[in-house]
């Protein structure tokens, strides 16, 4: 059984509005290391949330997945540093050059991580969208891109975890989306992990929002991730 500590959390708040967000940041703050803001949020609510987030001291996974020309992106890192993110991602498809970009606007004390390929896609998605020798020889390619262009680590499915473990490092970020309980539903994760198996495997946080958030006992049901049993 894999004990998982409260910092290898990233607690996803995905919800629709500031004051839920702020309302889950505040019920789990110090319960969790971190906490995501994504597309869906940050569109409705970002500079709310990133401002409420800021206030409570509570550090932030700005997952927005940057994927643009150099410049674009190298201007967009700049444009969201005011709010000083532990974390930010860009896709690691946008290439070298676009990664270097990122990596080099970002303030210091953030790390800018790649994602790889989405949590969501199985071998049939990947093979359509034509990366012909699967899933992990795709990641395997796209994460050495994000070596050479100076990231701090991916974003991959706990199935790739260990084989990103292994390329970069001990002291690499290796976050984990598509985590899941025993039993809980998949919902659009095509591979998924639970919280100990991805931490087993060589993650060095795992990202968690549904199976929590929409669970009858949140803080029981986290507890049991950080036991190992989730």
């Amino acid at each position: 059984m894999v004990v998982v500590s409260p910092d290898q959390v990233i607690l996803a708040l995905d919800v629709d509005t500031a004051d839920e967000a702020l309302q889950w940041a505040k019920r789990f703050h110090g319960k969790v290391g971190t906490f995501k803001v994504g597309l869906q949020l940050y569109l409705r609510a970002g500079p709310d949330v990133l401002a409420g987030l800021h206030k409570l001291k509570a550090r932030v996974f700005l997952d927005l997945k940057f994927h643009d020309i150099p410049n674009t992106v190298g201007k967009a890192v700049a444009a969201v540093s005011v709010w000083q993110p532990r974390f930010l991602t860009v896709h690691t498809s946008g290439g070298r050059e676009m990664m270097e970009a990122a990596a080099s606007s970002a303030p210091e004390g953030t790390e800018v991580l790649g994602v790889t390929i989405l949590t969501s896609l199985n071998e049939a998605s990947v093979a359509e969208v034509g990366w012909a020798k699967g899933i992990p020889a795709a990641v395997d390619r796209l994460s050495a891109l994000a070596r050479k262009a100076g990231l701090s680590g991916v974003v991959c499915s706990p199935h790739e975890a260990g084989q990103e473990r292994a390329a970069w490092g001990q002291l690499a970020e290796i976050i984990t989306p598509g985590v899941r309980p025993p039993g809980a539903k998949l919902n659009d994760q095509a591979r998924a992990k639970t919280a100990g198996e991805a931490i087993d495997a060589g993650a060095s946080r795992i990202v968690i929002g549904r199976p929590v958030l929409n669970a009858t006992d949140p803080e029981g049901t986290l507890e049991l991730i950080l036991e190992g049993k989730g």
